[in-house]
């Protein structure tokens, strides 16, 4: 291989990388702490990833967060995309906002969230929303206690 190839292929992998750097960020650059626990697919109903779901527990705090991190291709675009995380002690009469359930949308390029709450002994449920014009991609996870 001459040089002019290989440097081509170290700019050309070089620039594949910064289009998948969202997905590779660590939970701080997301606004979360702790440990990555999970990820979900939110896939459109032709089956096109929208975007990932992905959950962290934080075991010094007793909090989970989470956030919905939009694809490569799709962080290319701002649109509409939300998140919510509950715990298994939320109740449309018991909405305790922080605690046991957050939840964050609007038009978003990257991702939405972060959202966090109380999961130390607790079961956690996540479901993520990402649209793309009139495709809808739906992802939820449950089930972490």
């Amino acid at each position: 291989m001459t040089r002019l190839r290989k440097a081509a292929a170290v700019v050309a992998a070089a620039a594949a990388a910064l289009v998948v750097a969202p997905m590779n960020a660590n939970a701080a650059e997301y606004g979360c702490s702790g440990s990555l626990i999970d990820t979900y697919k939110v896939k459109s109903e032709v089956g096109n990833h929208l975007s990932t779901i992905r959950l962290y527990y934080n075991g010094s705090t007793g909090y989970n967060c989470a956030v919905n991190v939009k694809t490569a291709y799709y962080s290319q675009f701002k649109h509409e995309a939300s998140i919510t995380l509950m715990n298994e002690d939320w109740r449309e009469d018991n909405n305790r906002p922080g605690y046991n359930i957050d939840e964050d949308g609007g038009k978003f390029q990257y991702y939405a969230g972060p959202v966090k709450v109380y999961g130390k002994n607790k079961c956690i449920y996540v479901v993520a929303r990402t649209w793309y014009y009139d495709e809808v991609g739906i992802g939820s996870g449950s089930g972490h206690c």
